[in-house]
């Protein structure tokens, strides 16, 4: 007979249960998670508290499957591990240090990284590699993202982004007359092409051309030109002929 919360990141006979608990970070994921990736925040659960890592908090806890602006996607059982929440509270400890309130990075130490060397301290195997994929990938142009944007994360502990100002993601729940969260990570006005605005900064394929259309009607005129030139010719020389 099992005691606790039961698979629900408990205590069973074979040990204490161990639950990723995945959660999306956009619409995109619809799409992205077919391809096996995705923007992804995920949390340990394990004997009813659920632990992850952001900016400006560092490691915390939370309930379960209730991260604030995400929408849970799934729970995936991992193991289980022959101890209790002196095991769990030691291993914690363990990793405060490398992931500290002010060493999030959005691609090379996040959520997912965090999870990760959690369930590794306690079952010695990792996360699904789908959770953080995308972050992997990103690396190979992490110079090319914000400062801002990689130093923020989207979830933290106080219902909220862990930065507090947010970091261009586009989220779920959030309320986007308060919450900065929605400003773009590249912003910028614009200029549609070929028009007049802003002094044409942006010129017409015709300028890029040279005047395209005023070039065009040169062309048209030396080849009439030509042509009656040539026309003359012949009607000159058919007038020799009959004077013959």
């Amino acid at each position: 007979m099992s005691g606790g919360r039961g698979y629900e990141g408990g205590r069973t006979r074979m040990g204490t249960v161990v639950l990723l608990n995945v959660y999306d970070l956009s619409p995109a994921n619809e799409y992205l998670y077919s391809m096996g990736m995705g923007l992804h925040h995920s949390g340990v659960e394990i004997l009813g508290k659920e632990y992850s890592f952001a900016s400006g908090g560092g490691v915390f806890d939370s309930t379960p499957k209730e991260a604030p602006g995400a929408k849970f996607r799934e729970s995936i059982e991992l193991g289980s591990f022959e101890g209790g929440s002196a095991e769990v509270s030691s291993a914690i400890s363990d990793l405060r240090e490398d992931f500290g309130p002010d060493r999030y990075n959005l691609i090379k130490r996040n959520c997912n990284h965090f999870a990760n060397a959690l369930v590794w301290r306690l079952l010695r195997r990792t996360i699904p590699g789908h959770v953080n994929r995308l972050a992997n990938i990103g690396q190979c142009c992490s110079c090319l993202l914000p400062k801002k944007l990689l130093e923020e994360s989207p979830v933290g502990p106080n219902g909220g982004g862990g930065g507090g100002s947010g970091g261009g993601f586009q989220v779920y729940g959030r309320d986007k007359k308060n919450d900065s969260i929605s400003t773009p990570a590249f912003s910028g006005s614009g200029v549609t092409l070929g028009s007049q605005d802003s002094g044409s900064r942006v010129p017409s394929l015709g300028s890029w051309r040279g005047g395209g259309k005023k070039k065009d009607e040169t062309l048209t005129d030396r080849r009439e030109k030509a042509r009656m030139a040539a026309l003359a010719r012949f009607e000159a020389k058919n007038a020799g002929s009959d004077r013959e």
